[in-house]
């Protein structure tokens, strides 16, 4: 049996690919964050800086990938009026948002509380960051459902 793979079909493969690249890391920060809050606080600091830079150097232009993608996927296939594929697109756009945004500034945050050793604000900031990124994970596991459902 021969099947024919077409543009789309490499499309969509882009498509989630970038999606697991984009935020697959995300959803191990919670055990991350915590395993880094037991280090010493004159130790923390690097972890953050790593946020940072995977966020902006992976996370947001992969977003960007995924954008394109889906934008082809739905235009291609005459999608737009459908629930399944405009939640997605709008949570995408939320989903940067707070990643530019909320948790960026956290990750700030955490990097001058550690390096100032001011425990206090640390716990304060690393609850913010907690909280946000598992309302982002949130978001992301919805944004997946309204896709693989289709409701």
């Amino acid at each position: 049996m021969v099947t024919a793979v077409t543009f789309y079909d490499v499309v969509l493969w882009i498509h989630i690919t970038a999606v697991i690249a984009a935020f697959g890391a995300l959803f191990a920060y919670p055990v991350f964050l915590a395993v880094n809050a037991k280090a010493p606080i004159s130790q923390r600091a690097n972890f953050h800086r790593l946020q940072i830079a995977f966020s902006k150097r992976i996370t947001g232009p992969v977003i960007g990938v995924v954008l394109l993608a889906g934008i082809y996927l739905a235009s291609d296939a005459h999608l737009w009026s459908r629930t399944w594929v405009v939640m997605p697109f709008v949570l995408l756009l939320v989903i940067a948002g707070l990643g530019a945004t909320v948790l960026r500034r956290g990750e700030q945050r955490l990097i001058a509380s550690s390096e100032a050793e001011d425990e206090a604000g640390y716990a304060a900031a690393l609850a913010t960051v907690r909280l946000w990124t598992l309302a982002t994970i949130a978001l992301i596991v919805l944004a997946v459902f309204f896709m693989a459902a289709k409701p």
